[in-house]
């Protein structure tokens, strides 16, 4: 007849389902032979296994690591003598006992089994997250890559926006049979840029316009210049679109007096007061070049 803590050993495994082999038979033939000690103890680890599903839902180990478990509680009465350090689950029996018997084993392999199934859900939940937060990474960087293209698509789309207010109002004087156009002199090295004045007498109005002209340096300005009755008055300050174009109109042409001469110089951002820069186009109002 085995000692009590021998059958308790095995009737621990056998409640958990974990008890194969000879070690099944033998405690079977134990349970049958009506031994009041194995059925008393039966009934406890019964009673402890039936909660286990309770107290660690969602959380129970695989057959693996419960055969594991109790591989490692029943080795280690078969361990020799002469072992100086008895092995955790020795450790882990005793302690049982000393904690209430059946009960407190119980509990103490649930918490076990709960630690162990929490820490493989923490590291899933953390792989997930991780997961995640490349996904939005992605994501961040697709949207931050159309916004630049949608700012480059908004800025092309004014320019054209521009250019084609510019040609309609270029075309409207154009189509005006009274208006006569003065055509400025090219003064500087862009052989390819042209300028030149549209007027309009009956409406009292010019239209200054220039052609294929380079984009004015950092720093730098362009502005337009009328000379009436000895004096230069400025008119516009003005840059060029991404076609070296862009178009100046002019009210109330008489207002400015007699008329003598247009032209454009290079000057400080911000324009001056008169002419002092560099001279881009020029013509006067008769219509021959200077």
């Amino acid at each position: 007849m085995k000692d009590r803590q021998e059958l308790e050993e095995l009737i621990s495994a056998y409640a958990l389902g974990a008890l194969e082999g000879e070690e099944l038979k033998e405690l079977e033939e134990i349970l049958a032979s009506g031994s009041a000690d194995a059925q008393e103890l039966l009934r406890e680890y019964q009673d402890v296994t039936s909660h286990l599903s309770y107290a660690s839902k969602g959380l129970m180990p695989g057959p693996e690591l419960k055969k594991k478990v109790l591989a490692e509680i029943l080795g280690a009465r078969e361990l020799p003598a002469s072992q100086t350090s008895p092995p955790f689950w020795s450790r882990f029996w005793n302690l049982g006992l000393s904690l209430g018997g059946a009960v407190a084993v119980g509990l103490i392999l649930i918490l076990f089994i709960s630690n162990n199934s929490l820490n493989q859900k923490l590291k899933t939940e953390n792989t997930q997250i991780a997961e995640l937060q490349e996904k939005i990474t992605n994501q961040e960087n697709i949207i931050n890559s159309l916004k630049t293209v949608i700012a480059k698509k908004e800025s092309e789309m004014e320019t054209l926006t521009e250019a084609y207010a510019n040609l309609d109002e270029l075309t409207e004087f154009l189509e005006d049979p009274d208006v006569f156009v003065i055509q400025l002199s090219n003064m500087h090295d862009n052989a390819e840029a042209g300028s030149g004045v549209l007027i309009d007498k009956d409406d009292d109005e010019a239209l200054f316009y220039c052609l294929d002209l380079a984009e004015a340096p950092e720093g730098k300005t362009y502005q337009w210049w009328v000379k009436a009755d000895g004096t230069h008055r400025s008119i516009a300050v003005f840059k060029v679109d991404s076609k070296g174009s862009n178009i100046v109109r002019l009210e109330s042409v008489s207002d400015l007096g007699n008329i003598e001469q247009y032209s454009v110089t290079l000057e400080p951002d911000g324009g001056v007061d008169k002419p002092s820069g560099k001279m881009i186009f020029a013509g006067d109002h008769r219509g021959s070049s200077l």
